[in-house]
């Protein structure tokens, strides 16, 4: 017995929101799991508000959000 992929438009996409998006996949299956459901529906949830936002900055700026120019925290000495 073999299932057929689901195809995904990745075309345009961000690498954060194809992580995202894969981690979304992985942890709707995982929600199927006796023992772990519950937590992956959680983190499953957390996933969606993240994507959310991913979305609705790029509506806003019109590009993809870029990680790289968030500014690290300087470390304490």
């Amino acid at each position: 017995m073999s299932t057929t992929p689901i195809p995904v438009a990745t075309v345009g996409l961000s690498k954060a929101s194809l992580i995202l998006l894969i981690l979304n996949s992985a942890l709707t299956g995982l929600a199927a799991v006796p023992g772990i459901g519950a937590p992956a529906i959680l983190a499953e949830s957390f996933v969606q508000i993240i994507q959310a936002g991913f979305t609705a900055y790029q509506q806003e700026t019109g590009q993809p959000i870029d990680l790289t120019k968030i500014p690290l925290e300087t470390p304490a000495p």
